[in-house]
């Protein structure tokens, strides 16, 4: 018997009860919690590490200190953050689009309401910047958050809200080991608040049970240190020159097995779920109703739950995203024999360290040895001041006693002169910050070298190629954030809400009905329109190949290609509405045919346009190349013809017309020669404007 059993001969009412359950589910989620808090230590205060070194706070405290007591300067050039910023850039100029897909059979069209339903949710929830945001924490310290939820306090019908969370705050399941935690069986959230905020939220709960003391990080270095049994914070002194009173909640999300009874509605054969004791007394009411039988399965389901921790359990119900957490994670690499996950920060660290030091170290050697001047004896002058004050002096006399130079009673101090190597090193370092988090020269923009475009792209991409998992695990988070957002416009927003539709008809605002939304669907993620990366690679394609299919192009198919083009979205939006006004107009029809041509017309003329230059460009290079190693050619006949005249050997007429060619002037009109054709025994070459994949590289 447990101290919080009763004995059996004593009646427990039902509040009494209610009471014993939350009191048991209070101590075994504060037992998970501290589980989990105290394997994730290593990991929290590695990241606060990992902040700090973006933010350019690199040397530590210890170090710092030791510094100052020697003089020396603590130099930081953060090298750290440009290397973060182009992964971050990167991401945002590649942004991923979420689509859903029926699952009914031979149906394969996309949902374009529900689709579309979605990323007017997404814009107005400003939801891409969220998810860069936690992308670029996971990219740093090995972990990013996103939370999603309805927010009735702004809309009172529920406003779809996406939010990045620190992840210093989430604690997970500390055996969990599959990527993005999907096989964590609780996620925790401690957040330190106003205890006026915390009162607002739980109105009905007792003030003194709205703080979890048990929960600080007191590793963190937080405002508020670990309170100690029975004490209150506004018992301390430090509370009222704090001008706040601040409180800790958690929420804690997690799922349990729980046994649960599939009956088979006898009219429509459709499956139900339902609690065993409710099913049980179903089947009674049939058999007593000489009904035929129903048909009772029964199975172990997960139930997703949902609660908000004190000093007590403040709150607890199911879960706000049904069959999975609201949290969504990105994780970086995994440290398998720690448990946790770690971003490309870390190997930076130690590069970034030694960096700081040289300079450190270089600064202090250069300040402690001379400057320059001289050594002179007390003999050797006749007036000190006069010889302090000109010796340096450019342009100035300073006089010396007779014999004093001669003698060597003057000499100049030696100029620091710093070891061997020791750039060496400095450069070493500088470098391997670049080189241990794998992004190149060419992906933050700074290669100097002139080298062809295609070796850029084809190093790019090899960077990306390092990267790539970084980017998997954000296109995995999406998923999550697709299936939750689904799952919140099936189940709460489909309820008549006007949204905007952007489809193949034009832009129009249209109520979202569950009609719409129901039913099951795939989360597709896709890159997105609006991708500068994605604009620039499908327009080049659509150009190259625009020759080909011009005759195979509808309104229709052109309208899809405009939003990859480089127009603006007026014009494009213009374009729809046109489209949609003259469907059933056959002159418009006509005028709608002649203009599309013509801007096929003018498509063709601009890439054409961009070809022939490109093409004059590679004949100017290629004629200066020739003009050059000509040049060189005849500067060497002409040296090799002088050397025989000297030796005595009379030049001979092929000498002699190699020592004063005559130039040969390029007519003016002459073709470049990407624009000449080929000969016939050469192979054919592909245009200047074939997009390298096309020419499989």
């Amino acid at each position: 018997m447990t101290e919080t059993d009763a004995p059996a001969d004593e009646a427990v009412s039902p509040e009494e009860q209610e009471q014993l359950d939350r009191d048991a589910l209070f101590r075994k989620l504060r037992a998970w919690f501290r589980a989990d808090r105290d394997a994730s230590s290593t990991w929290r205060a590695n990241a606060r590490e990992d902040f700090d070194f973006v933010a350019g706070h690199q040397w530590s405290a210890a170090d710092e200190a030791v510094l100052k007591e020697q003089g020396r300067p603590p130099i930081t050039f953060n090298r750290v953050l440009p290397v973060i910023k182009a992964v971050a850039g990167s991401e945002v100029s590649t942004r991923q689009d979420i689509q859903y897909l029926p699952r009914e059979v031979g149906d394969a069209a996309l949902n374009e309401v529900l689709t579309e339903a979605s990323r007017y949710l997404a814009d107005e929830a400003d939801a891409e910047d969220e998810e860069s945001d936690a992308f670029v924490d996971a990219v740093i310290c090995g972990v990013g958050v996103i939370e999603q939820r309805l927010d009735y306090e702004i809309n009172p019908d529920g406003a779809y809200v996406e939010d990045r969370v620190n992840p210093i705050e989430m604690f997970w399941d500390h055996t969990a080991t599959k990527r993005g935690l999907s096989d964590a069986r609780r996620v925790f959230r401690a957040k330190t608040m106003d205890r006026a905020e915390a009162e607002g939220l739980f109105p009905d709960a007792d003030a003194s049970d709205l703080d979890a003391a048990w929960a600080e990080d007191r590793d963190g270095g937080e405002p508020h240190q670990q309170l100690q049994p029975g004490e209150h914070r506004m018992d301390r002194r430090d509370a009222a020159d704090a001008g706040t009173d601040r409180v800790t909640i958690v929420e804690v999300q997690w799922w349990e097995r729980k046994k649960v009874a599939i009956v088979i509605d006898p009219q429509t054969g459709e499956p139900m779920d339902m609690d065993p004791a409710q099913a049980k007394v179903l089947l009674q009411r049939a058999a007593a109703m000489g009904m035929p039988p129903v048909q009772v399965f029964h199975q172990m389901k997960r139930v997703y739950r949902r609660a908000f921790l004190g000093a007590t359990v403040l709150e607890e119900g199911p879960a706000p995203a049904g069959d999975r957490f609201s949290y969504a994670f990105l994780t970086g690499d995994r440290d398998q024999n720690k448990g946790t996950w770690f971003g490309i920060v870390r190997p930076m660290l130690d590069p970034q360290r030694f960096a700081n030091k040289w300079l450190s170290q270089t600064m202090d050697m250069l300040n402690r040895q001379s400057k320059g001047g001289h050594f002179a004896e007390t003999s050797a002058v006749k007036d000190v001041r006069q010889f302090e004050a000109s010796a340096a002096k450019p342009g100035a006399t300073t006089w010396v006693n007779p014999g004093a130079l001669r003698s060597g009673a003057i000499k100049e101090k030696p100029l620091p002169v710093l070891p061997s190597g020791h750039w060496q090193m400095m450069e070493f370092a500088i470098g391997s910050i670049r080189d241990s988090s794998g992004v190149n020269l060419e992906l933050l923009g700074q290669q100097q070298n002139d080298q062809a475009g295609i070796l850029e792209y084809h190093r790019k991409q090899a960077a990306m190629n390092i990267l790539a998992t970084a980017f998997n695990a954000l296109r995995r988070a999406r998923k999550h954030i697709g299936r939750v957002r689904l799952y919140f416009i099936q189940r709460y927003l489909s309820d008549g809400r006007l949204v905007r539709i952007t489809g193949p008809a034009g832009q129009k605002v249209i109520p979202l009905l569950r009609d719409q939304t129901a039913g099951d669907f795939d989360v597709i993620i896709d890159e997105a329109p609006s991708s500068p990366n994605q604009q620039q690679v499908m327009w080049q394609t659509f150009v190259s190949v625009l020759p080909i299919i011009r005759d195979m192009i509808t309104p229709q198919v052109l309208l899809e290609v405009l939003p990859y083009s480089p127009f603006p979205d007026s014009f494009v939006a213009k374009m729809r509405e046109l489209l949609a006004s003259q469907q059933n107009d056959p002159q418009a029809q006509q005028q709608k045919q002649m203009a599309m041509q013509q801007a096929l017309t003018a498509i063709e003329e601009t890439a054409a346009g961009a070809d022939l230059k490109r093409a004059q460009a590679e004949h100017q290079r290629s004629l200066s190349t020739y003009d050059k190693v000509d040049t060189v050619g005849r500067t060497l006949e002409i040296a090799h013809g002088h050397q025989q005249v000297t030796q005595g050997a009379a030049p001979s007429p092929e000498q002699h017309r190699h020592a004063a060619p005559a130039p040969t002037p390029l007519p003016v009109d002459r073709a470049p020669f990407a624009m000449l054709p080929p000969p016939a025994s050469a192979p054919p070459q592909p245009g200047p404007s074939a997009y390298p994949g096309q020419i499989g590289l």
